[in-house]
């Protein structure tokens, strides 16, 4: 018995919204990583402190909570993005290991951040990076450990 009344155009309606959603959430989740890791060329500040500190409010990562840990990359986009191609190496699922070492800034709460007043220490280094990819870009960067 074939469906009848307005159930079939109503069914692929929402067929065709849940489609259009994950394609805009797979463009979302690239944006995420930019805003979340992106930092070329790196912002200038006073010192390390101030620059995590300021890039981690300016980022929206002390709005709810004080982000405990975040890693700001220092490199071309370009070179962001080959790592899920031509510049990694296929780990497992969707998991790429950068062939090269990149600067980076990982930034840590300091004990007693608060919404309104998260405080931060820098730590700088040079580090190869394992990322997380979907449909050829960076989606997730996995937690890059500095002293």
């Amino acid at each position: 018995m074939a469906l009848k009344g307005p159930r079939p155009l109503l069914f692929l309606t929402l067929v065709l919204l849940a489609a259009s959603l994950a394609q805009l959430s797979e463009g979302a989740s690239y944006r995420q990583f930019v805003t979340r890791h992106f930092d070329s060329p790196k912002t200038r500040a006073a010192n390390d402190r101030l620059y995590c500190n300021r890039m981690m409010q300016s980022r929206g990562l002390t709005r709810v909570f004080c982000k405990r840990r975040n890693t700001f990359i220092h490199a071309p986009a370009g070179q962001l993005q080959a790592i899920c191609a031509r510049g990694g190496t296929h780990v497992r699922l969707n998991l790429y290991d950068s062939l090269e070492s990149f600067n980076v800034t990982t930034c840590r709460a300091l004990p007693r951040s608060r919404p309104g007043h998260c405080r931060y220490r820098a730590a700088i280094g040079n580090t190869k990076i394992r990322v997380a990819c979907a449909k050829g870009l960076p989606v997730h960067l996995q937690p890059t450990y500095l002293p």
